[in-house]
């Protein structure tokens, strides 16, 4: 097995996230508890709202992206997903396709699955480039496997 996805995952599926529910949680909950001696310009009925909406809005916007990020290894005839909490091995027979999307030293990559797994129906991963390009190369045939069920890129 071969590691591919970027350490920046960890970063950002579990620091990032941690660190900016606690920090504008924190806020929120102090905009709601404090009086408006305290937060004069904060109090108002419309900027609590407004606040609550974009706290909503980037939430489900981490949620979606960056949280269901997953970190992958590649074998020659399977691959290994976790979601840091519980890690599965998987099989290449069970992609019905491959998305990848380039960017720089990086590459999103994600797998459609023809079923739902414990992981959901799609795994994606932030790819280092060099230590995915370099799998590719050593495993031709994993490179012809994933380029046949590749939809872009």
């Amino acid at each position: 097995m071969q590691r591919v996805s970027s350490n920046l995952t960890v970063f950002l599926k579990l620091f990032i996230p941690t660190a900016w529910i606690v920090f504008f949680g924190t806020f929120t909950i102090a905009l709601f508890f404090s009086s408006e001696s305290q937060l004069y310009i904060f109090t108002s009925t419309g900027f609590k709202i407004i606040w609550v909406v974009f706290l909503l809005m980037f939430f489900f916007l981490m949620f979606f992206t960056i949280m269901q990020l997953k970190r992958v290894e590649l074998d020659t005839d399977s691959y290994i997903a976790t979601n840091y909490l519980q890690t599965f091995k998987l099989r290449y027979e069970d992609i019905q396709s491959v998305y990848t999307l380039r960017f720089w030293r990086f590459i999103i990559v994600s797998f459609s699955l023809k079923g739902r797994s414990s992981l959901g129906s799609k795994i994606s991963f932030l790819a280092n480039a060099y230590l995915y390009d370099s799998f590719l190369a050593e495993h031709p045939n994993v490179k012809s496997l994933l380029e046949s069920l590749n939809s872009k890129g």
